[in-house]
């Protein structure tokens, strides 16, 4: 609920005085052109109607049936009523207008009158008397606002500038012009129609929401004036501190409070934060959201929304912008703040620092994604105790995604509204489900999900690699622990990613490892789609693979290049223009890739052809070789499921003995061999299985010799 605009009874009293005086106004002009026989006469038909409504305000007024009244009559009337309105307007809002708008006392007069019509409208009738027989001229205009307050020359022409455009009623949307004729066409001003802007109707009629059309794009916050209950780090909470107290003590900075700047991620909680400051200060706060007005309304809604927050005392939050206002749409958007004086908040959505091209002072603060700590925090709050399930891992997610908090309340609540249809506690699957749903179109464009099936009892591999990845595991576990609490992070400023390079000839596991990995730390997996990314136009595919680690820093998933080395490729002397383009991209990759702090995972079985200095960024380079035969055994027995129906006569050790193959195709050699077996309704024999290796050997270009049993060493067989 918003801060009240004024005293209600106070509001009806004076809205009551206002229309009483506009119809004491009316009368005396009507009473006026009787009595010079210019317009309609008390005994006239037209009349009749409008006589009856005069005699019946008359004898409420009065006490009783009197008859009409003489214009020194009626001016004392109209004196007494003014010298009542005085002390009204400056405590209703009407007064808190003309002061935020700075509206002179004819602009004050016109707006009453163009209002007063729709208020009450039996006033439309006297009005339509008093304009005359004339049919170019509709509604109330200024010709009949002249006519009400019996203006002089001098008076009269300082009310044509009520129609400039660059004063207040309307630059502020206060009223319109109708039919929305330009004022440059033919024709006297005096008897252009006017109308308000019926939004501010409903202000002036005390009304504490923003009208409905207002509404499409902004809204009316309140907030308690403190930040206790918000986590941030020490650092960004002394700065958030020293804006709440700025705040309350209205600091300014050369007579002009600076605008407060406000930049994250979306969902970082700088609308939040925006309301809450402006709570220290006493202020509602109006939210306005550019990218729900389209072009075509942009120009009617801003305006209105900054005049309404200036009627109600309100910070002005305008977000979320872009982070690049420097550009043509951001001068015009500050150029259009140039007449507002109240507290302004720029809520920017960006992982960068915002270009702003503006003259007004500026406070910026960052609002980054939260620590891990506080993540754990964020998600404790918005999953209760009693609405987790036993297996809910609220660290793991916590540790896993790095979510803004925001998105953790949002997970949260949709989490919480399916845990209730079904079992009534949140479960980690519930949980983790959430947050895909909410991430997964980040990189739809650019990558795939990958789903692993596999588990790390099924990954033949030595324990010393074992340990290498392990340990390459750890670092995104410890990461918060040994970057923040011990301190690391002052001395490490960028490379904090997790860079890993797979190499190794086809089908040793690379991308099994990979999915492995993503599964352990419960992320998802997202290969790079080439075609998609790599372009022929210069600058472009830099362009791709920016947007591709941006998102994937948002989607806190695991990137996977396959086929890393037609990207990360050794630049080469420059001969050519597509030499120069082609290490640029290069250069690019490297960099980009030494700013990124998520996870990404490069695989190649043309590790030579990689750049050197990509050696440098690795975290882990695993070179992954076809496996010795022991190795070799496992595998085939790990692609035999428990239900396939393998003869007694399959020796494992003599197919690792005979066969050098990767783990890929020994799983390709082990699906085609159950093939062979169900076209002819028999069991996976020995026969079929090494029928299939064979046949996995050729389709890889290889000539095959078996050897016969009695070739094969017996150590190799033991």
């Amino acid at each position: 609920m918003t801060k009240e605009l004024g005293n209600k009874d106070t509001a009806d009293r004076w809205l009551a005085a206002e229309l009483n005086r506009i119809w004491l106004l009316a009368e005396r002009a009507l009473r006026a052109f009787q009595k010079a026989q210019i317009r309609a006469q008390s005994n006239h038909g037209s009349m009749a109607e409008v006589e009856l409504m005069l005699s019946a305000r008359r004898a409420s007024r009065l006490g009783g049936p009197a008859e009409p009244e003489s214009e020194e009559a009626l001016s004392r009337a109209i004196a007494d009523v003014e010298a009542k309105l005085v002390a009204l307007r400056q405590a209703t809002v009407i007064g808190r207008l003309t002061d935020a708008l700075k509206l002179h006392r004819l602009e004050v007069e016109t707006l009453i009158t163009v209002v007063a019509p729709h208020l009450d409208a039996p006033l439309a009738d006297i009005f339509a008397i008093l304009r005359g027989s004339s049919s170019s001229r509709r509604g109330v205009d200024l010709a009949l606002v002249t006519t009400l307050f019996w203006l002089k020359r001098a008076d009269r022409v300082a009310l044509l500038d009520v129609l400039d455009p660059e004063r207040p009623l309307l630059h502020w949307r206060l009223i319109q012009v109708f039919p929305g004729e330009a004022l440059e066409s033919f024709g006297s001003m005096s008897y252009r129609a006017l109308r308000p802007t019926f939004d501010l109707v409903s202000t002036l009629c005390n009304r504490s929401d923003l009208a409905p059309e207002l509404s499409r794009c902004a809204s009316i916050i309140s907030a308690r004036p403190t930040v206790d209950d918000l986590i941030y780090e020490p650092a960004v909470l002394r700065d958030v501190l020293a804006m709440c107290e700025a705040a309350r003590n209205d600091r300014r900075i050369d007579g002009e409070a600076p605008w407060l700047v406000l930049w994250g991620p979306a969902g970082s909680g700088k609308k939040t934060l925006a309301s809450r400051i402006a709570a220290c200060a006493g202020r509602p706060l109006i939210a306005f959201d550019p990218s729900t007005a389209d072009r075509n309304s942009f120009d009617d809604m801003f305006p209105r929304i900054q005049r309404e927050a200036l009627i109600r005392g309100a910070s002005l939050y305008i977000g979320s912008l872009s982070g690049e206002l420097q550009d043509k749409g951001g001068i015009e958007l500050f150029r259009r703040m140039t007449r507002f004086t109240g507290p302004v908040v720029l809520g920017v959505e960006a992982m960068q620092p915002p270009r702003l091209v503006t003259r007004h002072p500026l406070w910026e603060l960052q609002l980054p994604l939260p620590s891990e700590p506080q993540r754990i925090q964020l998600w404790q709050r918005a999953l209760p105790h009693e609405l987790r399930a036993k297996d809910l891992r609220v660290e793991t997610i916590a540790r896993a995604f790095n979510l803004t908090p925001g998105e953790i309340q949002l997970a949260s609540n949709e989490a919480i509204v399916i845990a209730r249809r079904e079992r009534g506690v949140v479960s980690h699957a519930d949980a983790r489900g959430c947050i895909t749903r909410r991430l997964r179109n980040d990189l739809g464009e650019f990558a795939s999900q990958i789903t692993v099936s596999m588990k790390w009892s099924d990954l033949v591999l030595p324990q010393q690699e074992m340990d290498r990845v392990q340990e390459f595991i750890s670092r995104r576990k410890f990461s918060d622990r040994v970057y923040n609490d011990w301190g690391y992070g002052a001395r490490v400023s960028y490379g904090k990613g997790l860079i890993a390079l797979f190499s190794g000839p086809p089908g040793t596991g690379k991308t099994m490892l990979a999915g492995l990995i993503a599964q352990t730390l419960d992320l998802d997996l997202y290969q790079v789609d080439l075609a998609q990314v790599v372009s022929k136009w210069v600058g472009e595919t830099e362009k791709q693979l920016g947007k591709v680690f941006d998102q994937a820093e948002r989607a806190h998933a695991v990137l996977l290049f396959d086929e890393a080395d037609s990207l990360f490729a050794k630049r080469t002397e420059v001969r050519s223009s597509n030499d120069r383009y082609g290490n640029m991209a290069t250069n690019y990759l490297l960099q980009r890739l030494e700013k990124y702090t998520g996870i990404a995972i490069l695989t190649t079985n043309k590790d030579a052809s990689l750049d050197a200095a990509l050696q440098r960024r690795l975290v882990l380079h695993l070179a992954l070789e076809i496996p010795e035969v022991d190795e070799r055994e496992r595998l085939w027995r790990t692609f035999m499921p428990e239900r396939a129906p393998v003869a007694f006569d399959v020796d494992f050790r003599k197919l690792a003995v005979e066969f050098r193959l990767s783990g890929g195709y020994i799983k390709n050699a082990a699906v085609r061999a159950a093939f062979l077996a169900a076209s002819h309704d028999a069991p996976i024999s020995m026969e079929l299985l090494q029928l299939a290796s064979a046949l996995e050997l050729e389709d890889m270009g290889r000539v095959v010799w078996h050897r016969s049993h009695d070739e094969v060493d017996d150590t190799e067989l033991s």
